[in-house]
């Protein structure tokens, strides 16, 4: 697996910098999942005058990893190396299976 790398870029990011970011990250991820449930295809494409087949849902699976490079990112910038991260979600993992999440 690969993991997401933070981008330092916004590290001294005050809070509601991050969360400008985070938001305009999700609106996107929104926006391509609007596209791929109302206009795609079986095959998650799109065929557009304007763009010729798109695939959609390529576009929504690097914006859906745009916000976890976010997310990784801000954890980052708190703090948090790659293995309190690793402990972070972990215990996230340990709270979803109990609430019967998987």
């Amino acid at each position: 697996m690969i993991k997401p790398i933070p981008c330092k870029k916004y590290k001294n990011a005050s809070t509601l910098e991050w969360i400008a970011k985070i938001v305009e990250e999700t609106d996107e991820v929104v926006q391509e999942a609007a596209i791929l449930e109302e206009f795609a295809d079986d095959e998650g494409t799109v065929d557009s005058d304007k763009a010729g087949v798109v695939d959609v849902e390529n576009r929504l699976a690097m914006e859906l990893t745009d916000v976890i490079t976010v997310c990784v990112s801000w954890l980052y910038a708190l703090g948090y190396d790659e293995v309190g991260r690793g402990e972070v979600q972990r215990l996230v993992n340990e709270k979803n299976k109990a609430r019967g999440y998987f």
